[in-house]
């Protein structure tokens, strides 16, 4: 029963966390240089990658083929089997992609893909696990040198990541859905007690304007500070009482986390939050262009046919669109991350700050859900072969752990991101990858630097209402970047250093994979 509990993971993290890998020999081994036994290792693991490949065109999952192909050329780009089952052939030393022999959709029947997807996953098990072994004895071997044995780690991870050797020397384990990391277990233990104790929402009886404005009943619950709608079915008041009291519930671990105060009861529906989710496309998109707020009325249409959720402005808050309902998962993600990204936009007097926003969110949404599945930004690689979005191999995926190790890798091999780096992306450019840091860089701040980030929130509030009442505009990213070194009295050099031997600490335990031989 265990066994095919955590397939059934690893089947999920495949479907739900695919995303293209561009063909980078930075990408596959962060600039770490592998030694030369290791490397022979490495270039090996393209005949796995070519039998897992033809395994899944076999089945008619052609992107997953094209995927598993991909990581055979990151491990071998003259792997000949892999080059001639693709259409290449070799033109005055290069390859050249003569004919695209492999189609760039899935031929199967559709109702059947999770079974396929599944099947793929325990056909290709044994030479996964084989490779993902080989690679392990790397891992336990304390006369390597440390990047040597991480760079091992890594590429076992992508191979088996169900591995119990392999989650221990990361530091985590199999979730729903997800992976999770030792670092969250004091969220994993106490978040239902932080939920219990919250204030429940009340019932709303009478109609809100929201009702009025669409035209449409819904459930609704109001708390001190929010005010829940949902017009999902017979779902609807079971869900909008549960999702107010763990509305509260993330409010409240907000604030202890930041040492931040709230702020004054709202004195009517108006002034407080509102989070709101339909099942049902055609209802959200009236919501949306009725309710939202939203100015520009052809950007309430795209948003409305097109997106599965906006921030809303009158009341503030955001709506969702959420057809699927086995479970509330993505919502909950959505209102902790939501919230969280608010706290820190009210301390700061704008989005200006958005790594730390955004890393702020998705640490709460670990906190408070185990997991980091809410996206509010959507961005695609690009690669020498195009696998239509299909990640044969995602390893720990987008979670909190996969955030976790990718991060620690590449302070291993010296590329991860500054901190101005990340400051000074816009918005609109971030990745996982910028997503990732953001995640880490607030993961040590809030372990580490506690007292001081509260601090830092302190004086930038101070400072916003100063430039409020002169009509100047708020600090700009930099401007706060500033202030949060000079609140935590570290040079940005010194930030980075002490983020990295903290990571490096936290992140991994190799000697547990070693005590396991």
């Amino acid at each position: 029963m265990k066994k095919l509990a955590v397939t059934a993971l690893a089947v999920c993290v495949l479907i739900l966390l695919a995303q293209p890998r561009p063909v980078s020999a930075d990408d596959n081994n962060f600039g770490i240089e592998p030694e030369k036994k290791l490397a022979k290792t490495l270039e090996d693991l393209a005949d796995v990658c070519f039998e897992c490949g033809d395994t899944a065109k076999g089945k008619g999952l052609y992107t997953y083929a094209r995927s598993y192909f991909n990581y055979g050329l990151m491990y071998d780009p003259d792997h000949k089997k892999i080059r001639k089952t693709m259409g290449y052939k070799k033109k005055r030393g290069e390859w050249v992609l003569d004919e695209d022999m492999v189609p760039l959709t899935d031929k199967i029947n559709e109702a059947k893909r999770d079974s396929l997807v599944q099947k793929l996953w325990a056909d290709t098990e044994a030479v996964r696990k084989k490779a993902a072994a080989e690679l392990l004895e790397y891992v336990k071997d304390p006369e390597l040198e440390l990047p040597q044995r991480m760079l091992a780690l890594w590429h076992a991870i992508r191979f088996d990541p169900t591995d119990r050797d392999v989650q221990k020397a990361a530091r985590s384990s199999a979730a729903y859905m997800w992976y999770k990391h030792l670092l969250d277990d004091d969220a994993d233990t106490n978040r239902i007690v932080w939920i219990g104790r919250a204030q429940k929402g009340e019932k709303i009886e009478e109609d809100t304007p929201y009702e009025k404005a669409c035209g449409m009943h819904m459930a609704k619950r109001r708390t001190d500070y929010l005010v829940i709608h949902a017009e999902i079915g017979e779902k609807s008041e079971e869900w909008a009482d549960a999702l107010s009291q763990y509305g509260e519930a993330c409010r409240a671990r907000i604030l202890e986390q930041l040492g931040t105060e709230a702020p004054k009861k709202p004195a009517d529906d108006a002034k407080r939050l509102h989070y709101t989710v339909f099942s049902d496309r055609e209802r959200f998109a009236k919501f949306v262009d009725k309710c939202s707020g939203i100015p520009d009325a052809s950007e309430r249409k795209v948003r409305g046919e097109q997106s599965g959720g906006t921030p809303v402005y009158n009341p503030y808050g955001a709506v969702w669109l959420y057809p699927k309902l086995e479970n509330d998962y993505g919502l909950r993600d959505g209102i902790a991350h939501d919230l969280a990204y608010k706290e820190i936009v009210r301390h700061t007097g704008s989005e200006n700050f958005y790594w730390l926003e955004r890393g702020f969110g998705y640490q709460i949404s670990t906190q408070m859900n185990g997991s980091i599945q809410s996206k509010f930004f959507a961005t695609r690689s690009s690669g020498v072969i195009d696998t239509g979005g299909a990640d044969s191999m995602p390893g720990f995926g987008d979670s909190p752990a996969g955030w976790r190790i990718r991060i620690g890798m590449e302070l291993t091999g010296g590329q991860a991101m500054t901190l101005s780096e990340l400051t000074k992306t816009r918005p609109q450019d971030y990745s996982n990858r910028e997503m990732a840091a953001a995640y880490c860089f607030t993961d040590y701040l809030l372990h580490e630097q506690k007292e001081k980030l509260g601090e830092f929130l302190k004086s930038a509030y101070k400072e916003f209402v100063a430039r409020y009442q002169e009509k100047k505009a708020p600090e700009t990213a930099v401007e706060l970047m500033n202030r949060l070194l000079e609140t935590l009295e570290m040079s940005e050099e010194q930030f980075m250093d002490a983020f990295r031997l903290w990571a490096l600490a936290n992140y991994f335990e190799l000697n547990a994979a070693e005590e396991s031989k």
